[in-house]
């Protein structure tokens, strides 16, 4: 069976999507409890391909207060305010 860009972009963006939606639950979970559920961890690891380690359950409970951590800390940094007056410390230029 061929398989058209059409069809491959509708099935990577109906992944795109699930993924998205998990991540989004997953951060609503640390935001209202504070830890993430084993299902949605689940549903995460399961879109980026096997398990491996995180089959064992004393890595799986690790990845999850790392996952719950690791959301924390992008909340505290979308926080921090910025002066819009204030030069990034890194600039890129061409050349």
């Amino acid at each position: 069976m061929t398989v058209t860009r059409r069809q491959f972009t509708k099935v990577a963006g109906v992944g795109a999507a699930g993924l998205a939606m998990a991540w989004q639950q997953a951060c609503a979970q640390v935001a209202e409890t504070g830890e993430i559920s084993t299902q949605t961890l689940h549903t995460l690891l399961d879109a980026q391909g096997p398990r491996g380690i995180y089959e064992r359950q004393e890595e799986f409970e690790r990845l999850r207060r790392a996952v719950a951590n690791s959301i924390r800390i992008s909340n505290e940094l979308r926080r921090f305010p910025l002066n819009d007056d204030e030069q990034p410390l890194t600039i890129f230029h061409r050349g």
